[in-house]
């Protein structure tokens, strides 16, 4: 069985899941530099797909991290470059990547096993097409708006607060965390001359993050509501157990998405998950070490073709780095008024 990794090679998921491909399946994965540095030599053609002379279409799983949908057309411009330098570089990187992109695709168009190709970053570039799509396949997702209208996004907000409803917000594009939508935001944050943010409403519940690989919800954490004792603390999570983790929904969301690997934030509702964001190739090196310890067992699992393993970490476990109070009673407003009510 031959298993390649597509990843920047300083990547500590890429030099992780190795080591568990290693002890998984006796042999070390390839592994191709997605930097793509000086010297890579890459080609595509009727004769295939090769990396530095490595022909890529007989592998029987690819995982590819690190890679990002960019518009190839919009330069990112500095004021302070060369004009004339900035434009060769311009030119010199778009060609790069659209080589790059090119060979992804091929790839995606095969029989191996690939997490996860360019259409689905593709497709995930706007989170509210994503949300939109998402709702098609039959999950409740958040019903958000894009809008950069102060009228409509005062509408909106004064409708759901009526409804004893919080409103929260988010960039439409890139990573980002879902924040409580203040009234000196809002004027702040919309108007005609500015991008469009999303809104959304808060569904009563829990919030929790699950990870999954082909189509199974293999880690779920709920993070912990805000400790009102002490001034900070670190961070934690609980790990959900799997039969108590809803119906699944999200792994099949994510499956009908084409998304091999991915992660869905929602909030667990007393009718089931409210999807709010899908991550493709989410971030992980972050987490505490069981949890990134466990989902990478799980990926060299799921390219080596078996069934991922069970979770045997510890149930609460916290993250190495301190929120303060008021940053967790921000990020954590939407449950404070249901504190007192039994879990979900």
């Amino acid at each position: 069985m031959r298993i390649g990794i597509i990843a920047p090679a300083g990547s500590p998921l890429a030099k992780r899941l190795q080591e568990k491909l290693i002890l998984l399946t006796g042999s070390a994965a390839d592994l191709f530099d997605a930097d793509l540095p000086e010297g890579t030599r890459v080609s595509l053609g009727e004769g295939g797909a090769s990396w530095d002379g490595i022909s890529l279409d007989g592998f029987d799983g690819l995982f590819i991290h690190g890679f990002r949908y960019e518009d190839p057309v919009l330069p990112v411009a500095d004021p302070a470059a060369d004009w004339s330098l900035w434009q060769a570089g311009h030119v010199r990187q778009q060609q790069r990547y659209s080589l790059f992109y090119s060979l992804l695709a091929r790839l995606e168009a095969g029989h191996q096993r690939l997490y996860n190709g360019p259409s689905v970053h593709l497709e995930g570039f706007s989170r509210l097409h994503q949300l939109e799509r998402l709702g098609l396949t039959g999950a409740r997702v958040a019903a958000a708006i894009a809008t950069n209208d102060p009228a409509e996004a005062e509408r909106f907000c004064s409708a759901h607060t009526a409804a004893g409803e919080p409103v929260v917000w988010r960039t439409a594009t890139g990573r980002c965390a879902w924040q409580i939508f203040r009234d000196r935001q809002r004027r702040h944050l919309i108007a005609a001359d500015k991008p469009p943010v999303m809104l959304a409403p808060v569904f009563h519940g829990l919030l929790r993050r699950a990870f999954v690989i082909d189509g199974q919800v293999v880690l779920t954490v709920q993070w912990a509501a805000p400790s009102l004792e002490s001034l900070e603390r670190f961070e934690q999570f609980h790990v959900v157990e799997a039969a108590r983790d809803g119906n699944g929904i999200e792994g099949r969301s994510l499956s009908a998405l084409g998304i091999r690997w991915g992660s869905a934030l929602y909030v667990a509702g007393p009718e089931g998950p409210v999807i709010y964001d899908v991550d493709v190739d989410p971030l992980i090196a972050d987490l505490p070490a069981p949890l990134r310890d466990h989902l990478a067992s799980c990926l060299a699992a799921g390219l080596a073709g078996g069934q991922p393993p069970a979770y045997e970490g510890p149930a609460v476990i916290e993250r190495d780095s301190l929120f303060l109070r008021r940053m967790l009673r921000i990020q954590f407003e939407m449950e404070q008024t249901k504190l007192a009510e039994p879990a979900a």
